[in-house]
């Protein structure tokens, strides 16, 4: 896509301020970190660049996911996304699935331990590559229908499965992780708290948030805003359901571009500036933005397809914002 002039001035600026050494910029302590997905294992860690360019600054977090396709793709993906990232700098929030997309298990076989060797594995391997820190976000999005793991198919089976996994990983010496849970935004097939396993297997509230619109393509984008934060199951929810259960929050994925079928919002700053004064107002511990063109949702900012969005994304999360306080 061809860029605006000021566009390609940004982008050159950002990338000589890189080469000059600016992105040796420190967050102020207890500051929300900043990361992205840029694509999975060695491949995500070598494209990071861009996104770096883009805000003028280090990520410090990034969220990979173990390959979802079958067990067979699954365990092989385990040490190629574990070595990626062991020697990174870089906090690692890895999405584990608990089931594949071929269809080949059920959640009450996971609960029934039928998958445990799964996730020793996965553990092991976090920990062999000195990553026994990272978060660990078990099967995410579950409410929604888009998932093998959809919990709204089998609740109960979904809670003690989620248990089964974090009690297997914790047995795994040498481990030191955060288990996250995170729905989907809005409501979708259930009513997300109907799949909460227990305040003692979760470390971390998270929700995945894109901006999408599926009643009024010509909605005000302010008043859509607001919509995310109010709307049943929505950001304030969220926030709120954490604090009941005394746990931090986080946003592993979000995102603002096109999705295929027209329901994305496109060019949209004023979602960028929506979640940047929500992440200052409510301070989880990470957020991530979903920096890929994937198949379901076009989200990548870094080429500046989205202008307007990109620098609305710059002024709020930009070297600069970190140095303001904004």
């Amino acid at each position: 896509m061809e860029m605006t002039s000021r566009a390609i001035f940004t982008r050159s600026t950002l990338s000589a301020a890189l080469m000059a050494g600016g992105l040796l910029i420190s967050p102020p302590a207890g500051a929300t970190e900043i990361g992205a997905y840029r694509g999975p294992g060695c491949d995500g860690r070598e494209a990071m660049a861009p996104f770096e360019a883009l805000i003028g600054r280090k990520v410090e977090r990034t969220v990979d996911a173990l390959n979802a396709e079958s067990w067979h793709e699954m365990r092989r993906s385990i040490p190629w996304i574990t070595k990626c990232w062991s020697d990174s700098g870089i906090a690692l929030t890895l999405s584990v699935p608990m089931l594949p997309r071929d269809g080949s298990g059920t959640l009450r076989e996971g609960a029934e331990g039928a998958y445990d060797r799964v996730f020793q594995d996965t553990a092991r391997a976090l920990v062999r590559n000195g990553l026994a820190d990272a978060t660990v976000r078990i099967g995410w999005e579950f409410n929604g229908n888009w998932m093998p793991w959809a919990a709204s198919k089998d609740p109960e089976n979904y809670k003690l499965y989620f248990r089964r996994i974090v009690e297997t990983m914790r047995a795994i010496p040498g481990q030191n992780f955060l288990f996250e849970w995170c729905p989907n935004h809005g409501r979708h097939d259930m009513d997300p708290s109907e799949a909460y396993p227990g305040d003692d297997v979760v470390d971390i509230i998270g929700m995945d948030v894109y901006a999408e619109e599926w009643n009024d393509p010509k909605a005000d984008p302010v008043e859509r805003f607001r919509s995310y934060v109010d709307q049943p199951f929505g950001l304030k929810w969220h926030r709120d359901f954490a604090r009941v259960h005394g746990k931090p929050i986080s946003y592993p994925e979000w995102g603002v571009g096109d999705k295929p079928g027209g329901n994305g919002v496109g060019d949209d700053p004023a979602f960028i500036a929506g979640m940047a004064d929500w992440f200052a107002e409510t301070k989880p511990l990470y957020q991530s933005y979903w920096d890929v063109h994937a198949s379901d949702y076009n989200a990548r900012m870094s080429d500046f397809q989205f202008p307007a969005a990109a620098e609305m994304f710059q002024r709020r999360f930009g070297a600069a914002a970190v140095h303001s306080g904004n």
